[in-house]
This record gives structure tokens, sequence and C-alpha cells, in this order.
């Protein structure tokens, strides 16, 4: 059920904002408004879609991260995330997003991609990334092997419990 913030009136549901009150001090305005992860979702899609590395990066912060502080193939910015998803390409990796969603913590996107197993042919696998949003940019990507966990992260609005260097 939707209710409104008692300071300022913007519309609350599920912990995103249905309704923005337009004020540029809004006590609301760290909570993601649903419209605007909705649109940034598709652009997502349609930017893996096309292999459109720059849209892309046009939808990420310049500090965005990618990946646990102990991984070895981390990413603490915009290029490095560019860097890491062109190298896969580049590698034969194959990827659209198959399902995605809302929540509190950003965008879920369950990404299904085929990658090159040498002479025993294509595999093909199943991923989560949970695209942490704020201030209006994708500021993370959490990598998930199983929709659970990736899921009850999107909801909880925090970091989930998966363990370093799943998947990437």
């Amino acid at each position: 059920m939707a209710t409104s913030c008692p300071a300022c009136g913007c519309l609350r549901e599920g912990g995103l904002r249905l309704t923005v009150c337009g004020d540029p001090a809004c006590c609301c305005q760290e909570i993601n408004a649903r419209t605007s992860l909705e649109r940034m979702a598709a652009e997502v899609s349609a930017a893996f879609q096309a292999r459109d590395l720059r849209a892309f990066g046009e939808l990420l912060a310049d500090d965005a991260r990618w990946g646990d502080d102990t991984a070895s193939n981390r990413c603490r910015s915009r290029s490095e995330v560019i860097d890491t998803f062109r190298r896969q390409l580049s590698a034969g990796v194959e990827g659209q997003v198959s399902a995605a969603e809302v929540g509190p913590a950003g965008i879920l996107c369950q990404l299904a991609f085929t990658s090159p197993a040498g002479g025993a042919g294509a595999r093909p696998g199943t991923v989560f990334h949970l695209y942490r949003v704020r201030g209006g940019r994708i500021a993370e990507i959490e990598p998930f092997a199983d929709r659970g966990p990736a899921l009850a992260a999107l909801g909880a609005g925090r970091r989930g419990g998966r363990k370093p260097g799943k998947r990437s």
C-alpha cells in the first residue's frame, strides 16, 4: 500500500518513490523513483541487445564498482567496467537481458549468456546482475549466481550475502 511522506508528500510504496514532490531539497531524494528505474532497465537491456558499450557506459557512475575488493578482476571506475565488458565481448561471450525488475536497491537483470568453450562448443549460462542505482546512475554491479539471493538484495536495498568472486 502506498503512503505519503509526512515531511514532503512524496508517494512511496515498497521502498520506491511512486511520485516525486519536485523540491530540490526533498527528504526522499535518495529513494529511487520507480519510473526512473524502469526507464534505466530498458536502457540497460537495449545496450546489451545492441552490444553498445558507449550507451551502457553512460548509465554508469564515474566511480562505478563491480566485484568484491578481494576479487582479482574487480572494477572501480566506469572505464574499468566498460573495459571488462569489452574483453568479454572480444573473447566471444554473447549475452542478453532475459528479464529485469526494479526494487529499492536498483535494477535486477537476469543475463542469459553463451561463452566460447574452446573446441567443445559454446557453453550457455545465466547470471544475475544487481545494478545498484544512486543519484540516477549505476553505482555498483553486484553479481549473483542464483535468483533467490539476488531478489533478496534487490528488495532489501543493501548488499546481499553472496560469496566473493562467484560470478561477474
